[in-house]
């Protein structure tokens, strides 16, 4: 099951570089005991924090630590993150910090090799930088949002944690500055029903369709210039030109027959001149035109390397997924019979030792130099989609100032080869006649490759049109096919979660009778509540409280039954006894979620919580992390008051 999320080890260090906190955590439930006023809260704010977090509103007592470690697993990689407690000059904690990444395993991240560095990244995201928002989604295979609603790992955390601070109204983590667009979205990715492809797609039709309707009304506008649809038909054009053409070298055969009748050749200066000046321009508009002709092929062929490269560096990811896919399938083939003597292996820890020689077995090395690699490629890719962008531009433009030299040579190279005919006296009235006709037909020729470039033009924003109309319609199906299938997909997705929030409230103590005949049950994430049949319902505070985390781990079980969902299986709650709960209503909340976990397997979630009330069984049972906290043994230590 993908998309999974674990805490393995939890490190802070106080402003003297003493140790304040180290425990390990374990895959399954991990629970966290103390009395009142003993820490156990500051120890689920700096999970929040260290997992990037908006979060600065520590206790004294973690306002005098430096910075947190976590050594955590997402999908199968192990690595390491920090987070410093930043403060300004008025000991104001930054929430915007940035997160340290060490890919590897805590210990070695305190002490690190040569060829290993930590690497940082910062809180915004910007079109050449990725942010640590960025690099938590890739490893936890969810898509980047882009748009209106930027979603953070700060938005994805405040649907895993279960806070004491929020009212029992919010059902998010509460903020001041919240949205119904970034819940909505929040939900829908977590839930798995966001369509990265659906919702560029959508954003593509916007985009598309305003091109559309600029293209036409472009098309329009030049239409109203010329009545004639002829002036509009670039082959039309091209053969008013030849035509017109063919008529200078008729009139200028027959200005050559008049001097030829009359004398023989003479060069005279003035014509020689003449003659030099237009074929200095005519060499000069050549170079002009093979220079613009290197210019698009070398623009071609960049084109065509950035779109093999880009390919290429796709096929990678691609190859890197399934690598990761296919050692994660080898790693889990059983080897139950010894090779050499066919003896049955006896079982042993199968998370971290090999069956055959007993020796440790890291199997998140590979996956991890995969994510890097990954990450790298990504880069990449975005920087070559940049310059194929800007190459197909200048492309375009290029192509329209090739048409326009070409014809500027073409005219030179017509005015030349007159010139070597025409060097002789033209004091003949028949011949200025001649040259006169020849002088219009020329003016004409420059209004028609006028005409030309505009009719060329008008073909290529024709051709984009119908380009363009195939688009639309194609995209307006899939968005309609796609938010078809997305809904079923989210009232499926939604009756699990509606069950497993049934299931809860109707196994509750005998304190509300909504609950107890509660046939159904709803979250409206984009209004932050979760209700029964009627949402304007009031109960107790305990009771709130109650439909609260209900209705949060109803999502998190849920999870753990629906593949598709891309909750990362994780969930932290702090004191799962607040609003004035009672201790055996608490305690009967704690078994009846520790009962309904314990139905999946425990490699595949991981569920942290704080109480004050914990019975004997639990405490003395394996699911506990660290001593029983008081307020004279608080959970942080070493700190200097």
């Amino acid at each position: 099951m993908h998309n999974n999320l674990f805490l393995h080890r939890l490190f802070i260090l106080t402003e003297q570089g003493k140790i304040a906190y180290d425990e390990t955590f374990h895959k399954g439930v991990n629970i966290i005991r103390g009395d009142n006023s003993s820490g156990k809260s500051t120890i689920t704010h700096f999970i929040f924090f260290v997992l990037g977090g908006s979060f600065n509103d520590f206790v004294p007592e973690g306002r005098r630590c430096s910075v947190v470690y976590a050594e955590v697993e997402m999908n199968n990689a192990i690595f390491t993150i920090k987070r410093e407690i930043e403060k300004d000059e008025k000991e104001n904690i930054s929430t915007q910090s940035p997160i340290y990444f060490f890919w590897g395993k805590l210990n070695e991240s305190l002490n690190p090799p040569v060829d290993k560095v930590w690497q940082k990244f910062g809180y915004n995201t910007t079109n050449n930088i990725k942010s640590f928002s960025n690099v938590i989604f890739d490893n936890l295979e969810l898509p980047i949002v882009k748009g209106d609603s930027n979603i953070t790992i700060h938005q994805i955390l405040r649907l895993l944690y279960v806070d004491q601070d929020s009212p029992t109204s919010s059902l998010f983590y509460y903020e001041h500055f919240d949205s119904q667009l970034t819940r909505e979205t929040v939900s829908d990715l977590l839930l798995g029903v966001y369509n990265e492809e659906l919702y560029e797609n959508k954003k593509r039709l916007i985009t598309a369709e305003k091109e559309l309707e600029n293209i036409k009304s472009e098309i329009k506008t030049t239409s109203q210039f010329f009545t004639d649809p002829l002036s509009l038909s670039p082959r039309h054009l091209k053969v008013s030109i030849e035509n017109k053409e063919f008529q200078i070298l008729e009139i200028q055969n027959e200005i050559a027959a008049i001097r030829t009748k009359e004398k023989e050749v003479n060069y005279g200066t003035n014509s020689k001149l003449s003659f030099q000046a237009l074929n200095e321009q005519a060499i000069t508009q050549r170079y002009i035109v093979v220079e613009l002709e290197n210019q698009k092929s070398y623009l071609n062929n960049e084109i065509e390397d950035s779109i093999f490269f880009i390919d290429t560096l796709n096929k990678k990811i691609k190859a890197l997924k399934n690598s990761i896919q296919t050692r994660e399938f080898l790693g889990n083939l059983p080897l139950e019979y010894c090779p050499e003597c066919l003896t049955k292996i006896k079982s042993n820890d199968y998370d971290s030792k090999c069956k055959l020689c007993k020796e440790p077995i890291d199997e998140s090395f590979g996956v991890i130099q995969a994510r890097r690699m990954e990450l790298e490629i990504g880069f990449q890719i975005n920087e070559s989609q940049k310059l194929l962008e800007i190459n197909k531009r200048s492309l375009l433009e290029m192509e329209a100032k090739y048409s326009a030299e070409l014809a500027k040579l073409h005219d030179f190279q017509n005015q030349v080869n007159s010139a070597l005919q025409d060097v002789k006296s033209f004091s003949e009235e028949s011949i200025d006649s001649l040259n006169n006709s020849l002088g219009f037909i020329k003016g004409e020729i420059l209004q028609y490759r006028t005409m030309l470039e505009n009719a060329e033009l008008y073909e290529r924003l024709q051709n984009k049109k119908n380009e363009l109309d195939k688009e639309v319609n194609y995209l307006k199906g899939y968005k309609f096919n796609a938010e078809k299938k997305q809904a079923n997909l989210k009232e499926q997705i939604n009756k699990r979660v509606r069950e497993e929030g049934v299931y809860l409230l109707n196994n509750d103590l005998d304190r509300q009778d909504e609950f107890k005949n509660a046939s159904d049950f709803y979250i409206d994430y984009s209004n932050n509540i979760a209700f029964l049949s009627n949402k304007y319902s009031k109960y107790s505070a305990s009771s709130n409280f109650y439909l609260k985390v209900s209705a949060r781990f109803a999502i998190f079980l849920a999870s753990l039954s629906i593949e598709g969902m891309r909750y990362p299986r994780f969930i932290f709650a702090d004191n799962m006894e607040d609003k004035g709960i009672e201790q055996k209503r608490a305690q009967n909340l704690q078994k009846l979620l520790i009962d309904r976990v314990s139905q999946f397997d425990s490699r595949q979630y991981q569920m942290i919580y704080t109480t004050s009330y914990i019975t004997e069984e639990l405490n003395e049972s394996e699911y506990v992390v660290g001593e029983y906290y008081t307020k004279e043994n608080p959970s942080l230590k070493n700190i200097v008051k």
